[in-house]
């Protein structure tokens, strides 16, 4: 989402159009700040926040930071099952022991 307006030092007016995000009023201890940022007006409609956001590839960007990473490689192991923690379980066990005979 991208903050499209500042209501007050505790709320913000957000809008992901590109994202799913509705268009709402959202508190700040709640939002991860980036270093990306688009030139808008201040309270833009959603159709100009949606051209700005496709003319400066503001999703390519955001795929690039590592909170982007993250958030990815915790969607993947939410939906994991059971036999593939299993899996993922086993080859961390696996490289443990590799590191530990390496080390001595």
């Amino acid at each position: 989402g991208v903050i499209v307006d500042i209501l007050d030092e505790n709320r913000v007016l957000l809008d992901g159009p590109t994202t799913g995000v509705a268009r709402e009023v959202y508190p700040l201890k709640r939002l991860y700040l980036t270093g990306l940022k688009v030139s808008i007006l201040r309270g833009a409609r959603t159709k100009t926040l949606r051209k700005a956001l496709e003319n400066n590839d503001i999703s390519e960007k955001w795929e690039k930071t590592s909170k982007a990473k993250k958030q990815a490689i915790k969607m993947k192991r939410s939906s994991l099952n059971d036999y593939d923690r299993f899996v993922v379980s086993n080859l961390k066990r696996r490289r443990a022991f590799e590191l530990r005979r390496k080390a001595k």
